[in-house]
């Protein structure tokens, strides 16, 4: 199997190739080093697309933050969730700054439950 990066760096060769051997360019030493770059940066946008693809970036689910009200089953309160104020319900009773971890999501709300640290 061809490497990622192979194919982008071919296509690459062979459109400096074509470029300097047509004569559409008259300076080589300005063309190439200019093609180079710009296929370098396009190659990197492609590569980091392609990686990131079906990644959702915006996922909370197994995260840890902290209780900033008290939380009564089935009732609302906000949480601390990196830097950010989230709505969340729980089916059990949290207190104002326990630790919670996240384990699901609901509409705009995280379902939350107490978090408990494992020591080994």
């Amino acid at each position: 199997m061809v490497s990622h990066i192979a194919i982008p760096i071919i296509l690459i060769l062979v459109v400096i190739l074509l470029l300097v051997l047509t004569g559409q360019y008259a300076d080589p030493i300005v063309a190439i080093p200019s093609l180079a770059i710009v296929g370098f940066i396009s190659y990197r946008i492609f590569y980091v697309v392609w990686k990131t693809r079906g990644r959702n970036l915006y996922t909370y689910t197994g995260k840890i933050g902290k209780a900033l009200d008290d939380i009564s089953p089935g009732k609302e309160g906000y949480i601390l969730i990196e830097g950010e104020r989230w709505l969340a319900i729980s089916d059990e009773p949290i207190s104002e700054g326990d630790e919670v971890i996240v384990v699901g999501m609901e509409n705009l709300k995280l379902r939350v439950k107490k978090y408990t640290r494992v020591r080994a």
